[in-house]
């Protein structure tokens, strides 16, 4: 072989030899590109799937709470409208017990317990707007002897509201239907306490 081709020979092998290293070293650097733009590609989906995920479960919680906002809402509605009923319904039903014997009993008894506990000794003076017969007058002076009043007057007045008053120096025991109905945030408490369960589960 001449030293030309030796020479050709060399140049050959070492040109193959650096494109060799120069194609393993484009085959690592792009190996090592294809590797890194994975990893940004997989953090970038990690990224936006949490960020989905916390859009999602924000509007889920916004979801919730609007729905919880129109359950109250409804309630307060539903306590509103049945309270407006209550308020117009309660004194003509308290004026039909009142003329109801039996119940109207029931009613001046209580009333007379009150007084017995509160003014026990004194003299009272039992306001009505009845029209009291007779028996009636006599039967209530007794009960009201027998709960503890000192001496018992009475006064009818045809203007006064169903029920009965009873009075002692200062203090009045007000079992007419104003009286009744005074205590109007008590009232209502006991009545949404007893329905609104009742609407819920029906």
């Amino acid at each position: 072989m001449s030293s030309a081709e030796a020479l050709l020979q060399q140049v050959t092998e070492d040109r193959d030899r650096r494109c060799g290293e120069l194609r393993a070293a484009a085959e690592s650097q792009a190996q090592q590109i294809v590797r890194a733009a994975r990893a940004e590609a997989r953090r970038g989906v990690h990224n936006t799937v949490s960020q989905e995920r916390g859009r999602m479960e924000f509007g889920m919680r916004q979801a919730a709470a609007r729905a919880d906002m129109e359950v109250r809402r409804r309630e307060r509605q539903t306590s509103r409208e049945l309270l407006g009923q209550m308020w117009s319904a309660i004194a003509e039903v308290l004026a039909r017990r009142w003329r109801e014997p039996a119940l109207r009993r029931a009613w001046i008894e209580a009333a007379l317990r009150q007084a017995g506990a509160l003014l026990t000794g004194r003299a009272w003076l039992i306001e009505s707007g009845a029209d009291w017969t007779p028996p009636e007058r006599a039967e209530l002076l007794e009960l009201a002897r027998r709960r503890g009043a000192g001496s018992v007057a009475f006064c009818v007045d045809a203007a006064l509201p169903p029920g009965l008053r009873i009075r002692a120096e200062r203090v009045c025991v007000d079992a007419s239907v104003p009286g009744l109905l005074a205590q109007r945030e008590a009232i209502e408490a006991a009545f949404l306490t007893e329905y609104l369960p009742v609407i819920s589960n029906g």
